[in-house]
């Protein structure tokens, strides 16, 4: 919905700016901000539901056990790598309330899209945590 209001948006801008020659006053601020959501929105329901991409070129003569052992080892490389980014979004978050960081023209204050960002990232590291209990489930069959 975000990025169907971004698509929205833009296009009112650029006819704005075409037939009226006003487009919408900071409307690249707010496409990057919306973006950069929409993006660490994505991240949690794309790897609970195995939407990343995956290539098995090598892997896909190993047996189903194998397989199943080199995803479970991803999946615990990924969930430090999510711990990761979450702690320095909060760390960056935090340096951004403390210096009052503004957009250049609208003068949005930049945390609030970290601390959102923050949300979506815990999310995805609860996610990650969850699939590598999946996949040491299914080592144990």
């Amino acid at each position: 919905m975000l990025l169907v209001a971004v698509v929205g948006m833009t296009v009112a801008s650029v006819a704005g700016r075409y037939l009226f020659g006003v487009p919408i006053p900071g409307d690249y601020e707010l496409t990057e901000l919306a973006c950069g959501i929409a993006v660490f929105a994505f991240f949690p329901y794309c790897h609970m539901t195995q939407g990343n991409v995956v290539v098995d070129f090598f892997t896909s003569r190993l047996s189903a056990r194998y397989r199943a052992a080199l995803d479970g080892l991803h999946s615990i490389a990924f969930t430090l790598m999510a711990g990761l980014v979450t702690s320095r979004l909060f760390v960056g978050a935090m340096r951004k309330l403390d210096d009052g960081e503004t957009t250049l023209f609208l003068e949005i204050p930049i945390h609030w899209a970290y601390f959102v960002a923050l949300v979506t990232a815990g999310l995805l590291t609860t996610v990650c945590v969850q699939v590598v209990h999946r996949h040491l489930q299914a080592l144990r069959r």
